[in-house]
């Protein structure tokens, strides 16, 4: 895994490459591949930079076990602002898309739950951290 930050101004960015194999807890598959792709880039602005917006795409692909014959893929958008009204208050307003790909439509004779999925929707959200 690799995570690079940078930062200039009021500018970020954050990623993650994540590149992960294995084989499963019953030792069936000996070897699986799963990756994951993350980039989020946000802009902080006003004084004191308490208030941001940004946006971030995430992809996820892979086999679910090495007797699947595809790989499915999960996709991710986010678009969000947000303020910090205190050092430890966060307000924030996002947007997001969600994509499962490449699903089968059937596990086992029964119908998949992710097969076709998606969403999207609106979220406000208040936080306090520590």
């Amino acid at each position: 895994m690799f995570n690079p930050f940078i930062k200039y101004k009021g500018f970020e960015f954050f990623g993650t490459l994540e590149f992960a194999s294995g084989g499963d807890g019953r030792g069936v598959d000996t070897k699986r591949t799963v990756n994951q792709y993350v980039g989020d880039i946000v802009y902080r602005f006003g004084s004191e930079e308490k208030f941001y917006v940004g946006a971030r795409y995430n992809v996820v692909d892979g086999k679910l076990k090495n007797a699947d014959a595809n790989n499915i893929s999960i996709n991710r958008f986010e678009t969000a602002a947000g303020w910090f009204m205190t050092k430890n208050i966060l307000a924030k307003f996002v947007y997001v898309s969600q994509n499962y790909k490449d699903f089968s439509q059937f596990v086992g004779g029964n119908p998949n739950d992710l097969y076709g999925g998606k969403f999207n929707g609106i979220l406000f959200e208040a936080v306090i951290t520590f």
